[in-house]
């Protein structure tokens, strides 16, 4: 038993090893998988073989700095972080990802594993700062596809991207949140109490070990993991120019299907999704579109939603006592009547709408249900 024990150390270290050398979003990763789908044979060959044909010089120079067993220190990090490590190797790691030009050798994880080859997985994407319009078409067409079975796959973003995440929740169905920093960080901090539940109900995913910051460069990455996991992906609302268009760009990239949300020709939330339309994008206006264009079963309508009785944190229950079911109040006003500083105020409030007592609306404005 400690001989095989020793052996999955070993396998583990030689690929933190290796995705290291490589880099986070590199685009000879796949070139370099199909090589050596054993990190522990190219540690034999980086010193006896010719490998720049495969690796950059920077990257060899990385490989030859390095052991496999000098990782042991951040598989422990890992493990004091309650963060798991799926490699290359690895049975559950996501087939649809194994496809895409430069999958990464290692994953970092929270959760569930399983959830990607398990379900139908299908994302969701948009703007941080979205219109009443897109925060409804999101929470409508998520929710249809959640109820269907469908694992939704978002990027725990602030804006359309939370409010997929939050449709998959309330559904009680599994949902994949793909993270540009470390599991021991939140980015958004706002977002800190919906990434718990996420890893309780589905799978959070990084390529960054514990302790990485965020970094502009990172989402941009992470975004092609976003499309790499799933079948397709719907653009609830975004700009021309945005974060989401390279999303796109990137399940373009992988042969994913692309659905995009029409919007008003007056608004330039609604610039990028229209742009799409032209383009070809599938037109989806709502979830049943989706599950028809993939031949899955439509879910029946939901009865209305209740709050499920657990017990509320007394920030959660402070907030509630100073929102209105009568009129949406903006966070610094719920800031000011309940003394709570924006991020507790936000967790709070994710904590509230999660249990079904709110709702958020455009603009950061909250109201009971």
């Amino acid at each position: 038993m400690g001989g095989a024990r020793a052996q999955a150390l070993e396998e583990k270290t030689a690929w933190l090893w290796m995705a290291a050398a490589l880099g986070p979003g590199a685009p000879n990763s796949g070139m370099a998988l199909s090589m050596f789908p054993d990190a522990r044979a190219l540690a034999q060959a980086c010193w006896k073989e010719d490998l720049s044909m495969v690796f950059t010089p920077a990257q060899l120079a990385a490989l030859r700095a390095a052991r496999p067993e000098d990782y042991t220190a951040r598989l422990d990090d890992c493990a004091r972080h309650g963060v798991n490590v799926l490699t290359w190797a690895d049975e559950d790691y996501p087939d649809l990802l194994r496809a895409v030009s430069a999958p990464p050798p290692v994953l970092y994880y929270r959760g569930d594993a399983g959830v990607p080859n398990r379900c139908f997985t299908f994302a969701i994407v948009g703007t941080r700062r979205p219109s009443a319009y897109g925060v409804e078409a999101t929470a409508s067409i998520a929710g249809e596809l959640a109820r269907a079975g469908v694992a939704l796959v978002s990027g725990l973003a602030t804006g359309l991207d939370s409010e997929s995440h939050k449709a998959a929740v309330q559904a009680g169905a599994p949902t994949v949140a793909c993270i540009a920093f470390g599991h021991d960080l939140c980015y958004p901090a706002a977002n800190r109490t919906l990434k718990g539940v996420i890893e309780r109900q589905g799978l959070v995913l990084s390529e960054y070990p514990p302790g990485t910051p965020p970094q502009r460069g990172y989402f941009l990455q992470r975004n092609r993991l976003i499309a790499g996991l799933s079948r397709g992906l719907c653009v609830a609302e975004a700009r021309r120019r945005s974060g989401t268009m390279n999303t796109v760009a990137a399940a373009l990239a992988a042969g994913r299907d692309v659905f995009s949300v029409p919007g008003s020709i007056f608004s330039p939330l609604c610039e990028g999704t229209n742009q799409l339309l032209r383009e070809g994008a599938v037109p989806a206006v709502s979830g049943a579109d989706i599950l028809l264009w993939y031949g899955l079963a439509q879910p029946e309508q939901p009865e209305k939603a209740k709050p499920d009785g657990a017990p509320l944190s007394l920030d959660a229950q402070r907030m509630r006592d100073a929102m209105s079911a009568a009129a949406p109040l903006p966070l610094d006003a719920l800031c000011a009547k309940t003394g709570l500083p924006p991020p507790k105020a936000m967790a709070a409030l994710t904590e509230l709408e999660l249990a079904g007592f709110s709702r958020q609306l455009a603009g950061r404005q909250f109201q009971l249900k």
